[in-house]
């Protein structure tokens, strides 16, 4: 439908790679927002991130309004906002400034979050290059720190996603699974796929 999250620091050709990853859209506590998190880059007035790309960020839009958009006779993207400075109005998902939910945390790089609906939490997968680490939030909000999961012997992995095992795999039980690809470094398609089981207490 087109773009809903883009980065603080403006374009320009020589700045350092960035990717944003590709998170999936996640229900608010009260049901009336789509969240998604992602790291930002927020402009440091330099071309590189040095320590200014936050952890974990997250942006919002009412469901009813991204449904709308998506479906109307002019199909479009929703506006979203960023959550900045404990607000959501001040800044837009398009360019705007973002706080670091959890910028103290010891893992940061490519993140996934889903809802579990056995805990009624939000549970962020991290992976970082050969590990993988764990935190949690009651409203989104909130993140604990982060916990190593796993960490493997020289095998990068890509990309990692928690998945539910019941009916519906973007809401996560007391049992999920974690669903990543590790290989060497020529990528594809000598990559894998592997999967652990994660049980929650």
């Amino acid at each position: 439908m087109g773009e809903i999250i883009r980065v603080n620091q403006a374009y320009r050709k020589d700045l350092d790679g960035y990717d944003i990853g590709d998170p999936p859209l996640v229900t608010s506590p009260d049901g009336k927002y789509f969240y998604i998190y992602f790291r930002d880059w927020l402009a440091n007035g330099t071309t590189h991130w040095e320590h200014t790309v936050t952890l974990v960020s997250v942006g919002r839009a009412p469901i009813a309004e991204v449904l709308s958009a998506a479906f109307g006779s002019k199909p479009h993207a929703a506006l979203f906002q960023k959550y900045y400075a404990g607000d959501w109005r001040l800044e837009p998902g398009i360019g705007g400034y973002s706080t670091d939910l959890n910028p103290d945390a010891p893992y940061s790089g490519q993140l996934q979050v889903a809802y579990n609906a056995d805990l009624k939490r939000y549970q962020m997968i991290i992976g970082e290059g050969v590990l993988f680490a764990y935190a949690e939030s009651p409203d989104g909000l909130q993140m604990t720190t982060p916990v190593l999961l796993n960490q493997f012997s020289g095998q990068p992995n890509t990309y990692v996603m928690p998945v539910g095992i019941g009916d519906d795999p973007p809401i996560l039980g007391k049992e999920f699974y974690l669903f990543y690809t590790y290989g060497g470094s020529g990528g594809w398609p000598s990559n894998h796929v592997g999967r652990f089981t994660v049980s929650c207490q």
